[in-house]
């Protein structure tokens, strides 16, 4: 397994254990994965991998945030514990 992988997989890890220990208190913990989102951290990564960027191909960072929103203005009685958000195009 990949140095990256790894430490995502140790991320999530962490975020499940503190989740089921802190339920009991109300706290909800949402684990967020967006894909590839138009940023200048995008265009980087493009210009690295020698490919041409269009920030129309990826997810808008508005839509990321509006996901994360969502997550957290759900009634007390729900929780979204993982949100994956991809592009849609």
């Amino acid at each position: 397994m990949g140095r990256v992988r790894r430490l995502k997989h140790g991320l999530k890890a962490l975020a499940d254990s503190l989740r089921h220990e802190e339920h009991a208190h109300g706290v909800r913990v949402t684990s967020v994965y967006p894909g590839r989102t138009a940023s200048p951290m995008q265009a980087k990564v493009h210009q690295q991998e020698g490919k041409e960027y269009d920030p129309s191909r990826w997810i808008d960072p508005e839509s990321v945030a509006t996901a994360i929103l969502t997550a957290l203005d759900l009634p007390r009685d729900a929780e979204i514990n993982d949100l994956t958000v991809r592009p849609g195009r």
